[in-house]
């Protein structure tokens, strides 16, 4: 079985300042991407969230039940 493919970026040695630079640029990129597409990825984010959950039946909810208003009066 071949390892499994991730997204990867190679980069010369950077020093700081470079570095920096490069975090910004990634920084807009990310914030750019968010306003165009932003709600329908919280949709999916939602979604993936959600199905996580359900397909993993080690989760367990630790809230308990809701308390009865005033209770903690």
């Amino acid at each position: 079985m071949s390892p499994r493919r991730h997204a990867q970026i190679h980069l010369p040695p950077l020093d700081a300042g470079y570095a920096l630079t490069l975090v910004d640029i990634f920084e807009r990129a990310i914030e750019a991407i968010w306003r165009a597409h932003g709600e329908r990825m919280a949709e999916l984010r939602h979604l993936r969230a959600t199905r996580e959950q359900r397909l993993d039946p080690a989760t367990v909810n630790d809230q308990g039940p809701a308390s009865p208003a005033g209770a903690d009066d």
